[in-house]
C-alpha cells in the first residue's frame, strides 16, 4: 500500500503557498508575521491540560498543532489606512476526537484575549445547549485558575469569567440563554457546530461583532449525521478553499479526515495507515489499542460502522450510509443531458407536503437524473424550522419550486410533465395519490403510457437494489441538486421476511420524496430486455405492480 497523504496537510500547502505569493507582491496586503502567531503557541504552553493522563501537566504542542496555530494566528491583513489586522476572521477546524480541540478551541481563546488585548472584549462559547457550551467554557476555566500569573486576574461570578487586564468576559452562549440581546463578542466559539441544526445563534453572535476591531469566530467540530446542518455546508466550502476552487483570504481550514475509500476496496476504513492519515495526533492522545478495539467492534457489528467513522475518522455519514453511499452520490454530480430512453416519475405528497418529479435518462451505460422539487409557500419557514434543512433558501436558489398558498398547487406539477411528454417514454407513479394529474396526462393529453407502480416490497425492492448499486458504481449523473442529495442522506432501509427492501417512508421528518420518484422510474427501467432494449412492458401491455 502505497503511503497515504493526509488532508490536513493542505492546510500547510495553503500556508506556503501563500508566503511566495506575498515575495512574488502578488498579495502586497497580506502578510505572515511569525512572532505574532509564535506567541500563541508560547502562551498555549504555558497553560495546563485540563483531564486525561495529562491533567495538571503543562501543554506541549505537537508540530503540527504549533504549526497550525501559528498560521491561524500569525497571518495579517493590512488595511485601507495602513493597519496591520488578523488576517482570517473565520476558523473552521475538524479533526476526530482526542486531536486536541480544547487546544484549538479553550487554550486559544485565552492566548487570543491575551495578545489582542481587546479592551472589553467578549469570548462567547455557544452551542445548541449552555450545558454543550460548558464543554469549552469548563477547560478555559480551569486553564485560567491553574496559571500562576492569570488566576491572579480573573474572576468567576454567575457563570462568567472576568480577565481584570483587558476587561475581558468569558462566558457560553446557547438557544436556551435567558437572552441573547446586547452582545459585543470579540471571540466566538462554536463548539460541535455540527450539532447545530441551523446557523441562527452563529449568525446572531457574529452579527454582534460589527463594534470590533478585529472580530474572530471558530467553528471547531467532528463530522456528524447531518449533512442538512450549517457544519456541513462550511465544511464543504473549506475545502474548496484549500483545493483552490474557491479563494478566500479570511478563512482558515483545518480538516483531518479519512482519505476518500477507493472504489474496490471494502475494508480501507479498517487500515491503520487510514487512521494515522485522519488522526494527526496518532500515537500520541489518540491510543492505537483503543482505535484497533473499536475499529473490531464497527467491523464485527455493522450497526456500529457509522459511529465509528464519524468519530474515530471524521467521516460525514447517515442513517443510509450503509445502503445508499453518501460519498458516492455526490461523486456522481455533473452535466445532466435529457435524451434517449426518458422516463418520468412521481412521487406527490398530501397538501402541505413536498412533491417531486423525476426524470431519468439512459444515455449508453450511464442514467442521467434530473429532479423538481415542489413544496407550498406559506408554510416553507414552518417545515424549514421542524425539518432543520434551509428550505427557504433552497426556494430562493430555486432548488425548490415554493407553489403560492399553504397547500401543494397541483397545475405548477402537471404544466412540467405536460412539457415534457413528448420526449418520454413511460410515466411512472404512486397511484395512491396521483389520479388527477394522471387524469389529466390520459383524457386531457391522450398520453397513454402512465405506469402505475405499488408501493409494496416486492414492487420496490428490486429498483432499490438497482438504484443503489448504479451509484456505487458510479454510473449516475446528477445535477448536484443539494434537496435530493439531502434527501439521499434521509433514505433508510426496511426489510419484509422474505429478504425483499424498501426505503422507509414512515419519518415525516426525513424527507425522500426524490428519491421515491427516481425509484418510481427504475421500477420500469429495470425491465430492459438485453436483445432489443424494450420494456416488457412494451411486449405484455402495462399493469399495475
Amino acid at each position: 500500500m502505497s503511503e497515504i497523504r493526509p488532508y490536513y496537510l493542505k492546510t500547510f500547502d495553503r500556508h506556503d503557498a501563500d508566503k511566495l505569493a506575498v515575495e512574488r507582491g502578488e498579495k502586497p496586503h497580506l502578510r505572515f508575521n511569525k512572532k505574532l502567531g509564535m506567541m500563541y503557541v508560547t502562551i498555549i504552553q504555558q497553560l495546563k491540560h485540563y483531564k486525561g493522563a495529562k491533567a495538571g501537566e503543562n501543554i506541549a504542542l505537537e508540530d503540527w498543532q504549533k504549526k497550525a496555530i501559528a498560521i491561524l494566528f500569525g497571518w495579517q491583513r493590512q488595511k485601507d489606512d495602513g493597519t496591520w489586522v488578523r488576517r482570517f476572521r473565520t476558523a473552521f477546524v475538524f479533526m476526530p476526537r482526542k486531536n486536541g480541540k480544547t487546544i484549538f478551541g479553550s487554550a486559544s481563546a485565552i492566548a487570543d484575549m491575551i495578545v489582542r488585548h481587546d479592551q472589553g472584549g467578549e469570548v462567547a462559547f455557544f452551542a445548541t445547549k449552555k450545558d454543550q457550551a460548558k464543554l469549552a467554557y469548563a477547560p478555559a476555566k480551569y486553564m485560567l485558575e491553574n496559571h500562576t500569573d492569570l488566576k491572579k486576574h480573573t474572576k468567576e461570578s454567575y457563570g462568567r469569567i472576568k480577565f481584570d487586564r483587558s476587561d475581558t468576559e468569558l462566558y457560553t452562549l446557547g438557544r436556551d440563554s435567558d437572552t441573547l440581546d446586547g452582545l459585543n463578542v470579540s471571540f466566538g466559539l462554536a463548539d460541535e457546530h455540527h450539532a447545530h441544526k441551523d446557523d441562527s445563534l452563529w449568525d446572531v453572535v457574529k452579527s454582534s461583532q460589527m463594534a470590533r476591531r478585529e472580530p474572530f469566530m471558530m467553528s471547531i467540530t467532528t463530522a456528524g449525521f447531518n449533512i442538512a446542518s450549517p457544519a456541513y455546508a462550511l465544511y464543504e466550502y473549506s475545502k474548496k478553499v484549500l483545493d483552490g476552487v474557491i479563494e478566500d483570504d479570511t478563512l482558515f481550514a483545518f480538516i483531518a479526515e479519512a482519505p476518500e475509500k477507493p472504489k474496490n476496496d471494502p475494508d480501507w476504513y479498517f487500515k491503520e495507515e487510514v487512521w494515522k492519515a485522519a488522526n494527526p495526533n496518532y500515537g500520541v492522545s489518540v491510543d492505537p489499542e483503543e482505535f484497533a478495539l473499536a475499529a473490531k467492534e464497527a467491523y464485527d457489528r455493522p450497526e456500529k460502522l457509522n459511529n465509528f467513522l464519524v468519530k474515530y475518522l471524521n467521516v460525514w455519514t447517515t442513517s443510509a450510509e450503509s445502503y445508499l453511499p453518501l460519498s458516492k452520490w455526490i461523486e456522481c454530480a455533473g452535466e445532466v443531458e435529457h435524451g434517449g430512453r426518458v422516463i418520468g416519475g412521481m412521487d406527490l405528497s398530501w397538501a402541505d407536503d413536498f412533491s417531486a418529479y423525476a426524470k431519468v435518462s439512459k444515455i449508453d451505460e450511464k442514467f442521467h437524473i434530473s429532479v423538481k422539487m415542489y413544496a407550498p409557500k406559506d408554510n416553507l419557514a414552518d417545515r424549514e424550522r421542524e425539518l432543520k434543512a434551509p428550505l427557504v433558501s433552497w426556494a430562493n436558489e430555486g432548488y425548490i419550486t415554493a407553489t403560492p398558498g399553504s397547500t401543494i398547487n397541483y397545475d405548477y406539477i402537471k404544466r412540467d410533465i405536460v412539457n415534457d411528454l413528448g420526449d418520454m417514454e413511460a410515466f411512472c407513479y404512486d397511484p395512491y395519490k396521483a389520479k388527477s394529474i394522471v387524469h389529466v396526462l390520459e383524457d386531457e393529453e391522450g398520453y397513454e403510457n402512465c405506469m402505475p407502480i405499488r408501493q409494496g416490497f416486492i414492487s420496490l425492492s428490486e429498483p432499490t437494489v438497482y438504484f443503489s448499486k448504479l451509484i456505487k458504481d458510479g454510473l449516475i449523473v446528477h445535477d448536484g441538486n443539494p434537496v435530493l442529495t439531502w434527501m439521499i442522506s434521509n433514505v433508510s432501509i426496511l426489510t419484509d421476511a422474505a429478504g425483499n427492501i424498501k426505503p422507509d417512508k414512515s419519518n415525516n421528518n426525513k424527507k425522500i420524496d426524490g428519491v421515491a420518484a427516481i425509484i418510481n422510474t427504475f421500477a420500469y427501467l429495470i425491465h430492459d430486455t438485453a436483445d432489443n432494449n424494450k420494456s416488457v412492458y412494451e411486449e405484455r401491455g402495462m399493469r399495475s405492480l
